[in-house]
């Protein structure tokens, strides 16, 4: 493979990779510790950079956010399984 091709897998890798932490941040929220009141926690970082994706899906289909994010990250995962290394 060229080296622009590498670099744009390497590239995809780096951004799925983030996107899954926050999946998983999102979806292990209600069990982590911190305080009751959602403003009080760091959770809405956690929204800027998933519910662009997850509340159209939400809207559109009704089931929860938190079901989308759990599918979502299914879906991160094959695709970096599925990106040639």
């Amino acid at each position: 493979m060229t080296f622009l091709t590498q670099v744009a897998i390497t590239l995809a890798r780096i951004v799925l990779s983030f996107y899954g932490f926050w999946l998983v941040w999102r979806v292990m929220l209600p069990w982590l510790p911190g305080p009751d009141a959602v403003r009080e926690r760091i959770a809405p970082y956690a929204c800027f950079f998933t519910d662009p994706v997850i509340e159209p899906l939400r809207r559109l289909t009704g089931m929860p956010a938190r079901a989308w994010a759990g599918l979502l990250l299914v879906a991160v995962a094959a695709a970096l399984v599925a990106l040639p290394g």
